[in-house]
């Protein structure tokens, strides 16, 4: 990974953190981002931490000290890019660090995880009811081969679906999500709702990917910053950008109708005639000509 300017890496742990030290941890994570150089994202709560970030390899190493000795034991992501994945740092407070809108869950360690490993192999020999719990726009992307797509428009709509699905009880549940977090609270969520014999994938599709490249996924996987989705190998999207419209991920490669450039768009945009175009300020003037040829 020498050639690789950028190291990339997501963690989160639960802990319990007092709603008045919120905004003092902040402000900590906010000086550890400039002091090692980083981008990207993390989420605070009262119960705990989240976050995907980018550096410098030895700024990440730096960050990953810190948060290690700030919080204990935290499992790490890492992936590689060339470029810079995220144009700032933030630090942001939620009331969730995964949003699932019941603050009465909480994860209390490993609670029926499976391995990479394990996962592979239960795939490989098991009659088993398979959920993936991300929302449309990363499933639209690619599945585990068989899965079940709840068409979550967000994650807070899972208890829900869960209730109406009709999955019988008896059967055995392995559900999964891009590096695990969502899962930690579906598993419970899923449980309350008398499922007891689930089980979640540890450290989500992309601890998968980086044993399995060549496993059950079945395409590349999105994730939430400037590469847009990783290959099997966890290397950047060469297929996938950023719809200049609604921001979802797109693959559908054409030519704007305004300034002629090639540009990339998704599916759904591509049906609207201005939405053809390479950005928003060549759709609004799609839409000023075709207003002024219709007088």
């Amino acid at each position: 990974m020498s050639n690789q300017s950028y190291t990339v890496t997501a963690f989160y742990k639960f802990l319990e953190i007092e709603e008045s030290e919120l905004r003092s941890l902040r402000s900590e994570l906010q000086r550890m981002g400039y002091k090692f150089k980083l981008q990207g994202l993390t989420l605070v709560a009262t119960e705990g931490v989240n976050g995907t970030v980018s550096s410098s390899a030895e700024g990440i190493a730096q960050f990953k000290e810190f948060l290690q000795t700030r919080f204990g034991d935290i499992t790490f992501k890492d992936s590689y890019c060339e470029f810079r994945p995220f144009k700032r740092w933030l630090v942001k407070i939620r009331d969730e660090i995964v949003a699932i809108k019941d603050k009465s869950i909480i994860p209390d360690g490993d609670r029926n995880h499976l391995s990479p490993e394990q996962w592979h192999q239960v795939l490989s020999e098991e009659d088993v009811v398979l959920i993936d719990t991300r929302n449309i726009c990363e499933t639209d992307i690619c599945m585990f081969k068989g899965a079940i797509d709840p068409r979550l428009n967000s994650f807070g709509e899972f208890p829900d679906w869960v209730r109406d699905s009709g999955i019988p009880k008896d059967k055995k549940v392995l559900m999964y999500c891009t590096g695990g977090i969502r899962c930690e609270k579906a598993l419970i969520s899923m449980q309350r709702q008398g499922y007891e014999n689930v089980f979640q994938l540890k450290g989500g599709i992309l601890d998968y990917l980086a044993e399995y490249p060549e496993g059950h996924w079945d395409g590349e996987c999105f994730v939430f910053d400037g590469r847009v989705a990783v290959d099997h190998q966890l290397a950047p999207s060469q297929r996938y950008k950023f719809c200049p419209h609604c921001g979802d991920p797109g693959d559908l490669q054409a030519e704007c109708r305004i300034c002629e450039v090639a540009m990339v768009i998704c599916q759904p945009c591509s049906t609207h005639p201005e939405r053809n175009t390479c950005s928003k300020n060549c759709a609004e003037k799609f839409r000023r000509q075709e207003a002024v040829a219709g007088e």
